[in-house]
């Protein structure tokens, strides 16, 4: 869920280590898998839906951008399913795109008629578990302010605020007032 009444800001979180990660098992009836050839027409209808683009077009030249080939998207690229049919994704990618122990939690999203039912714990969950059994050790994601609700479910994993530049202060501020937590920044 986006709020699109709160500035925009950029921000940056992460977690040292992929240890001690919770489990939040997927609710009876859903399942999950990872990507197949094809899936890019469920991402982009999935990232459209939850907000971060406007049109299917403008996401699926967003996936694209980010995934130039299908190389790895099978074995990193994970979808929560309904009755078979993909509603959710996130990515246990790298971190700056290159393999290593930072991985990146990345372009996780949920369509509309599938949140608030607390499906984002378990998606999160596996892209995170996934990541761990791929060798990272450490991991980061990038998200902004008016994803404060996703913002909460990152802290459940342990992830904290990682400033790079000084609007961003002023971000996890919003963010601290949204949630109703303490979002203390570091550098």
């Amino acid at each position: 869920m986006m709020d699109r009444s709160v500035p925009w800001i950029g921000l940056e979180m992460r977690l040292d280590t992929l240890e001690s990660l919770p489990e939040y098992p997927l609710p009876e009836g859903y399942g999950w898998r990872f990507f197949a050839p094809g899936d890019e027409a469920h991402w982009t209808r999935i990232e459209t839906s939850a907000g971060e683009f406007t049109n299917t077009d403008d996401a699926l030249k967003g996936f694209r951008k980010y995934y130039p080939t299908d190389a790895l998207l099978d074995q990193r690229m994970i979808f929560l399913t309904d009755r078979g049919v993909p509603f959710a994704t996130a990515t246990a990618w790298f971190a700056d795109d290159v393999p290593g122990e930072m991985g990146r939690l990345h372009w996780v999203s949920v369509d509309t008629a599938h949140q608030r039912q607390g499906l984002s714990y378990p998606l999160v969950s596996l892209a995170m578990h996934r990541m761990r059994e791929l060798g990272h050790t450490r991991a980061n994601l990038t998200t902004q302010t008016c994803s404060w609700p996703a913002i909460k479910v990152y802290r459940r994993f342990g992830f904290a605020p990682y400033v790079r530049v000084e609007e961003e202060i002023e971000g996890w501020r919003i963010v601290s007032e949204k949630t109703g937590f303490d979002f203390t920044v570091r550098r």
